[in-house]
């Protein structure tokens, strides 16, 4: 049974805080088990989870056809839903014991629930999973401390997406790889002058938590510290809201009342809105820009400080066993199907980023075209400057990323200054990291 929901995002709204709280409910909560069943005839029934749009939702349930028919004695029981609402049903499945087989998690909370022993060990016991053929270093962003808890769904990295056919109409040239923040701030306020007010050069990354971090990795600087604690001061924060109000001042980023729909999908973004010409995002979601607008987009490298971009190979999603499944083996083996098997790379495309098995992708991406193309290309192009994937997120990532994006509304609404926004980030944030 196909349960589509609704559209998916790429920030994490709900709370760690409130993740926790949930995993830890009373016991009589965690007592029933997961959703999966089992008919007379042998038939194993199991029920697949995760977040995104229409256009994902299609190619992941091709890749599900592909594998009830390679193994006709499992179904597979789908549901999808936006990014928010489906961590937090997810939170409330976790805790009440009755968590679909195989999910779909964020990297943001992957420690949180590995840490609450919700995830099975992918590396050995009756989930485990063959991913042999995976980048080992990729594959171990689904590592907590010795185990395993989850491999990456797709691989994916920082992009600046444009419309170009905008850009032609204005007669503003395509940014070059290459360019610098400077180069942004000029190529912004182009867009704004030639369009006469009406098109912004792009939409404030200002409250982007990723895009932070590719800010701090380019100064040599890292999001956190090896013991999950902040690895920035509040001089560092001060100096990326203060370069990104500086771009909203002068009309080379959206307004404060035009950016908060970056969070509501692609759709509603100022891209797709034709109020911005350019946008940050990760290019697996090029496929929900692409279908959003009539007009032609591509993906470009960040801005660079010293010929440093601060991208990386991240994984956009995982996959992970639930701990309490009662079918692991079946489960694990539709886990090894949607990572590895050549029939799931074709059905999802790049849908989710680049597909995890290397031989797979690399048979997927000679028969490319399009979006699919387009993604691909980009990431052959940025492979050679992309900075080491860092560990997974600690507990309290979530809690940040909407910190944030709160007080960062705050002072694009000048509702408090750049240097009081950046202080009330740190002492919440370092209070959220410690619980």
């Amino acid at each position: 049974m196909k349960i589509p929901v609704t559209v998916a995002r790429r920030v994490r709204p709900v709370h760690a805080a409130a993740i926790a709280a949930l995993l830890l409910a009373s016991p009589a909560l965690a007592a029933c088990g997961g959703d999966s069943d089992e008919s007379a005839d042998g038939t194993v029934r199991l029920s697949f989870s995760w977040w995104g749009d229409s256009s994902r939702a299609k190619a992941t349930e091709a890749a599900i056809d592909q594998f009830e028919k390679a193994n006709p004695k499992i179904k597979v029981s789908t549901s999808y839903a936006q990014f928010g609402p489906y961590n937090q049903k997810l939170a409330t499945q976790m805790a009440g014991g009755g968590a679909p087989d195989v999910i779909q998690i964020d990297w943001g909370n992957q420690s949180q629930y590995a840490g609450s022993n919700t995830l099975m060990d992918l590396a050995k016991g009756p989930a485990k999973v063959d991913f042999s053929g995976l980048d080992p270093k990729f594959a171990g962003s689904g590592k907590d401390g010795d185990k395993q808890v989850a491999l990456p769904f797709g691989q994916t990295t920082q992009s600046i997406v444009v419309d170009t056919t905008k850009l032609k109409d204005l007669g503003v040239p395509v940014p070059k790889a290459g360019w610098t923040w400077d180069d942004l701030a000029e190529f912004g306020r182009q867009v704004h002058n030639k369009s006469k007010g009406k098109l912004y050069g792009i939409t404030d990354p200002g409250a982007t938590w990723a895009a932070f971090q590719s800010w701090l990795d380019q100064k040599g600087t890292a999001l956190y510290t090896d013991d999950g604690k902040l690895g920035f001061q509040q001089s560092d924060l001060e100096g990326f809201w203060t370069y990104c109000d500086g771009l909203r001042k002068s009309g080379a980023a959206t307004p404060a009342n035009q950016s908060t729909t970056f969070n509501n999908g692609p759709a509603e973004d100022p891209l797709a809105k034709g109020t911005a010409a350019a946008e940050w995002d990760y290019d697996s979601i090029y496929a929900s820009h692409a279908a959003a607008t009539k007009d032609t987009l591509a993906l470009l490298p960040l801005p660079t400080v010293d010929g440093k971009t601060g991208m990386y190979a991240k994984p956009s999603m995982l996959l992970s066993v639930y701990a309490r499944s009662k079918h692991p083996q079946e489960a694990a083996k539709l886990l090894g199907f949607l990572v590895n098997d050549p029939a799931a790379a074709k059905s999802l495309g790049t849908s989710r980023g680049l597909f995890p098995n290397l031989d797979a992708r690399k048979e997927q991406t000679a028969k490319f075209t399009g979006g699919d193309k387009v993604v691909s290309d980009f990431e052959a192009s940025a492979q050679s400057g992309l900075s080491p994937t860092p560990p997974a997120p600690p507990k309290g990532d979530g809690q940040l990323i909407t910190l944030m994006q709160r007080e960062y509304g705050s002072v694009s609404f000048g509702q408090e200054s750049v240097a009081a926004g950046a202080k009330n980030f740190m002492t919440q944030a370092q209070q959220a990291l410690s619980k």
